[in-house]
Formats: structure tokens, sequence, C-alpha cells
């Protein structure tokens, strides 16, 4: 599973902690995690500055993928809901994640990999 992490306002806001900690039950459960931004330079800065061994990118459009379907992310962790145009699957705002963000990220990867979180 590919799973994209904004920067403004997602990795680089009030749930900071959350948001590293859902990347790395995303990582150890083996899915490719991407920092994009529509600032590709905020993506690079912030792989840096957080000290990430993940890839940098600028964010993707539907548009961008309606050719190629296979370059949508799976899952976009954001916190603008009105990007619905991005190029993935499934969208969760950062103002939807609960308390529990690991046990909502290991859910989210269990329900995405049709085991229902078990």
């Amino acid at each position: 599973m590919r799973i994209a992490v904004d920067v403004k306002g997602t990795l680089e806001g009030r749930r900071k902690q959350d948001i590293l900690a859902m990347i790395q039950v995303f990582r150890d459960a083996g899915h490719e995690v991407v920092i994009w931004s529509n600032s590709f330079s905020f993506a690079v800065n912030t792989v840096a500055n957080n000290k990430l061994d993940l890839e940098p990118m600028s964010k993707r459009t539907k548009w961008d993928c309606e050719d190629n379907p296979e370059l949508y992310m799976d899952i976009a962790i954001d916190d603008d809901s009105s990007q619905t145009y991005l190029a993935a699957r499934r969208f969760v705002w950062v103002h939807e994640i609960p308390e529990d963000a690991i046990g909502f990220a290991k859910t989210l990867i269990g329900v995405q990999n049709g085991n229902n979180g078990a």
C-alpha cells in the first residue's frame, strides 16, 4: 500500500507526534510512505528536518494520473478536506484522527488489507 502524508498542517501541525507515530506503524507493517506537498521543497525540507528515510514528492492530482491510475496513493493523510482532487483512493483528514492515533493507524491498514484490523 502507498500512503502519502501532507506537510503543512499535517506532519508540520499540532498533531505532528501522532502523525509520526502513524508513519512508523505504516512502515513497520511494510507499507510505502511518502511525504508530499504542493511545494516539492517543503516536502524535501520536512524529510530532512525530521530525519525521515522517506521519499519527498509533489502532490499529484487525479488529472495528473488519469492515464496511469496505478500512480494513485492508496491513502492520503491531509489537513485540508477541500483537496479531494488529489490522486488518492482514500482520504484521512487530520481532524478526524482520534486521540488513539496508533490504534487508528493499525485499524486503517487492517481495513485496507481486508481483515478489519485483526
